[in-house]
């Protein structure tokens, strides 16, 4: 086994980080250590416990440093364009890494802590918001029924996105995506005068 790299500041946090995002592939996040990450990491114990206390702070400002930022309004300009724009967004960055995020979703089952705080407040809670945003505008112009546009409603999409990783290990493509609007979400607001535009 090859001991520590000399290495600092960047270049040393790129390959701390990079091992997380190994560790978490290959031994999951239960089993991920710090030791485990250092190992991989090529560097000493001690230059991790000098900047995180524990596994659960190191991961969380890896995620924080691999997400993208806080999405932005969708700009299709249509109730469906919208939709299949925000899920494509959260599938993508929650499938940053390997599925880093995907894999701290399912395997920390307390749903609490800085991992938590970070994918829940830098992606779900977002996303929530814009989707919700988006059904709000679709009941102004009468694409959606007014009692359909809920925060609930708004939940619909990212959790079939989350529970196809959760229960088959995969990331939603862009046809599950498709099927999640069209089939699930559409058919549940859609007002019934309304033309949703399809391909």
């Amino acid at each position: 086994m090859s001991g520590p790299i000399r290495r600092r500041g960047a270049d040393l946090e790129a390959a701390i980080f990079a091992a997380v995002f190994g560790q978490l592939v290959e031994v999951g996040y239960r089993r991920l250590t710090m030791e485990g990450v250092a190992a991989a990491a090529h560097t000493g114990k001690a230059a991790l416990y000098r900047r995180w206390s524990s596994k659960e702070e190191l991961i969380g400002d890896a995620l924080r440093h691999e997400l993208p930022p806080p999405p932005e309004p969708p700009r299709a300009g249509t109730l469906r364009g919208d939709l299949l724009e925000l899920l494509g967004r959260f599938r993508d960055a929650l499938g940053t890494c390997n599925g880093a995020a995907f894999r701290v979703l399912k395997e920390d089952s307390d749903g609490v802590g800085v991992m938590h705080d970070v994918v829940h407040g830098r992606l779900i809670r977002p996303v929530k918001d814009l989707l919700y945003e988006t059904l709000r505008a679709g009941a102004e112009r009468g694409d959606v029924r007014p009692g359909a546009a809920t925060r609930d409603m708004a939940d619909v999409g990212p959790a079939m996105v989350v529970y196809r990783y959760m229960t088959r290990g995969e990331i939603m493509d862009d046809d599950g995506l498709v099927f999640v609007v069209d089939e699930i979400v559409l058919r549940a607001v859609a007002a019934p005068d309304a033309a949703v535009s399809r391909p």
